[in-house]
């Protein structure tokens, strides 16, 4: 196989496994269905280029996090607020702005979609996917919330932050679906509402 015809197949596989998932959800897509879907002659073609169907799903989670993972760093860096209720209001819209602009674009619909589905299929570990491809810019953004909101205690305030990321999944994922009913919601509109909800769970006493 040629190395275009080799990258081409590669890009085939990644593109139908998310169209499939994000359509019908991961756990009734078989390795089958990804193949033909791909047109790939051969009926291995996912574990020659990937090793098995799980590296296939985490690569295709992978390929659009990693540019997701660079822009909320850049957004988040800009992030100039100094009272700290103003300034996590800030600093959640700066998270949640990649993957709601995301939604903007077909692929990017069908990538929120996907991660949905992958988020809450128990093969995978969320948090541990994220670190292994990278994640900077959440260290950052914890970091930065601890000091907006001093009072809430440590371990609530971690439970909080890795479940603000699945809940930031579902808003990602609605607006999608808004958008392809043929709402008219603008993505500021859409990123001022999530990140409202967001800080709203975040910040919420304990006790």
């Amino acid at each position: 196989m040629s190395r275009s015809a080799h990258q081409d197949t590669r890009a085939a596989l990644l593109q139908s496994a998310q169209r499939l998932i994000a359509e019908r959800g991961l756990g009734t897509v078989s390795v089958k269905d990804i193949t033909r879907a791909a047109g790939a002659r051969n009926p291995s073609a996912v574990h020659y280029h990937f090793g098995n169907v799980e590296a296939l799903i985490k690569e295709v989670f992978a390929q659009r996090y990693r540019a997701i993972e660079q822009e909320r760093a850049l957004r988040l860096a800009k992030v100039d607020e100094a009272h700290p209720e103003r300034r996590l209001v800030a600093l959640m819209a700066a998270a949640i702005a990649p993957f709601m602009e995301a939604c903007l674009d077909e692929d990017g619909r069908l990538y929120v979609r996907f991660c949905l589905q992958f988020s809450s299929d128990p093969r995978f570990n969320l948090l541990e996917v994220v670190t292994e491809f990278g994640m900077p810019s959440l260290i950052s953004l914890r970091a930065q919330v601890v000091e907006c909101v001093p009072d809430i205690p440590e371990t609530v305030l971690n439970a909080r932050l890795r479940q603000a990321f699945s809940i930031s999944l579902v808003q990602a994922a609605d607006f999608a679906r808004q958008l392809e009913a043929g709402l008219q919601i603008a993505a500021d509109v859409a990123v001022s509402e999530a990140s409202a909800t967001l800080v709203g769970y975040i910040s919420a006493k304990v006790g």
